[in-house]
Formats: structure tokens, sequence, C-alpha cells
């Protein structure tokens, strides 16, 4: 998931703040979560994050699937492909994120600003 938080957090130079939260579907734990000045920058910290950092007791690791909110999936599959290990990228479906995903995306929003 993506958002504009310009309105809500402030980043020292930085006149836009891009959040992008990288959600486990079973779980819900935040897998990979960054604030950058733009998509891109953005999505490659929380991807980074999300295959080399553990969530809470899930490890790290490489997704069979991927969920992305519509009109990500581009931004998606091109930083996957950047990542070193990952031989072959999964299927990555658009889809609209659900109510559940909305609301731990607005509660990081909301502990930030």
């Amino acid at each position: 998931m993506s958002r504009d938080v310009s309105q809500s957090i402030r980043v020292v130079d930085q006149a836009v703040a891009i959040a992008v939260m990288i959600l486990d579907v079973d779980t819900g734990l935040i897998r990979g979560l960054s604030v950058a000045e733009d998509i891109s920058e953005a999505l490659s910290q929380s991807v980074e994050r999300a295959l080399t950092k553990p969530a809470d007791t899930l490890p790290p690791g490489y997704p069979q699937r991927v969920l992305a909110a519509v009109g990500l999936g581009d931004y998606v599959a091109v930083e996957l492909g950047r990542q070193p290990g990952l031989n072959l990228i999964p299927p990555i479906d658009e889809i609209v994120p659900g109510d559940e995903a909305e609301e731990i995306f607005d509660s990081f929003v909301e502990a930030f600003s």
C-alpha cells in the first residue's frame, strides 16, 4: 500500500512524504515500512526490509505471491527484480486493499502524526 502522507508526516528537507507499507496477508503483520520523497525510494526501502528483517515471529523471506494495491504492481515488479537472490518474480495481483489493511495503514500514520 502507498499513500501521500505529506499533510500528516513531515520529513526534514522533504517537501513530499510518501509512505509504503508491506503487510503479510495471513497475519496482518507489517513486513516493510518506509517514508520517502517518492514512491520508488519508499518502495525500495520497504521491500528491502520485508525481505531481510523479521516481522515479529515471521522470518524474512521471499514471497510466493504478491498482492499490490491497484497501480503499484509494476513498481513492485521492478523492485523485486532488483533484489539479489530472487531468481523468479512471484505472481503479482493488483487489488483494492481491504478495510483491515487500510486500518493498519491509518494507525501507522496516526502514530507518527
